[in-house]
């Protein structure tokens, strides 16, 4: 005989299908980190064309009893397009219908502007969790007006029709973000009576403090060695904790020799600084806001050699542009 525990377990567990499927349950992606592509499975094969209702919920991805505002922190516009390249709004905000016609092929889009200090979660509010229909995002101009946005594509094919009463369709929308929170670095000591000779490994102990429910977008980590002099280090034993990232090689970083100085520099993406190839570092609510970010330098140095580090982070505001640099400087002395 199956036990009554049993019975009101199997409910709770239907309840939960039925309430995700239905939007009634949201996920969190408070990690922060580079944004990738989230793989998704698309969301039906009959064709949808009618009637839709958005109903949109802006939430804090590091603590999700914080609501945004629709039209006031954050805008949500949508789209169509024949080709992916051209587009043309059709509504706009949340609780909208929107005429979604045949020429669409069950395919809209929608971005997200924000209005208040906030960077928008792409691959959180494109978790299948969260937003099944969403097939793919990008970060585009969308209006050739200058300023690019998340822009998120949605699978409409086999949406439910209208429930009794109603004359659309209703599709539920989570959009995740971040508070901008500004992180400061630590000023470690000199490190001093190192010794001469080979091999000898010295740690820096750098640590970002990001404060809680806050992120940063992080774009470039570079490190200025006020010294031409190479073999007074050994670069592919030294090594960086980048957050997000890991512990890297110095040979992993881009090399400059100036006049005075040997930069390396480890840039995140694979061009200009942006909002969707930036490293978010974060902190969720109570969350440890200490990172470490350490360097190892293994130094080779002579009697009296001073060498010192000066240890650069660059990251974006929220209108994309290039906040001012954090920076410390730490010294590795002989003496």
């Amino acid at each position: 005989m199956v036990s009554k525990l049993m019975i009101g377990l199997g409910v709770v567990v239907l309840i939960i299908v039925l309430a995700g499927a239905m939007g009634f349950i949201r996920f969190d992606s408070p990690t922060g980190g580079v944004p990738v592509q989230v793989p998704s499975t698309p969301a039906g094969t009959v064709q949808f064309s009618g009637q839709l209702r958005v109903d949109v919920t802006h939430t804090d991805s590091l603590d999700n009893s914080e609501i945004r505002v629709e039209g006031v922190d954050i805008d949500t516009v949508y789209y169509k397009s024949s080709d992916g390249t051209q587009f043309a709004s059709i509504g706009s905000g949340t609780g909208v219908e929107l005429s979604i016609t045949q020429d669409m092929n069950s395919v809209m889009y929608a971005t997200l502007g924000v209005l208040d200090p906030f960077f928008i979660d792409p691959q959180g509010t494109a978790d299948q969790s969260l937003n099944a229909r969403i097939t793919d995002w990008s970060f585009i101009d969308v209006t050739n007006n200058g300023i690019k946005e998340f822009l998120f594509k949605f699978d409409l094919r086999s949406m439910p029709p209208a429930v009794a009463g109603q004359t659309s369709s209703t599709m539920a929308f989570f959009t995740n973000s971040w508070d901008i929170g500004t992180f400061t670095l630590n000023t470690p000591a000199n490190l001093t009576a190192i010794g001469t000779g080979a091999g000898s490994q010295n740690f820096v102990r750098w640590e970002i403090t990001q404060p809680q429910e806050t992120a940063s977008a992080q774009f470039e980590y570079e490190l200025r060695i006020d010294n031409i002099e190479d073999q007074k280090w050994d670069r592919s034993l030294s090594t960086l904790d980048i957050p997000n990232i890991g512990v890297k090689s110095l040979t992993e970083f881009d090399e400059q020799l100036t006049s005075t100085e040997i930069v390396y520099r480890f840039k995140i993406g694979s061009g200009n600084a942006q909002f969707d190839s930036a490293n978010y570092v974060t902190t969720p609510q109570n969350g440890n806001e200490v990172i470490p970010s350490a360097l190892k330098i293994v130094t080779n140095l002579a009697t009296s050699d001073d060498i010192c580090i000066t240890y650069n982070i660059k990251s974006l505001s929220q209108t994309g542009g290039t906040n001012p640099t954090v920076t410390d400087q730490v010294c590795v002395q002989e003496a």
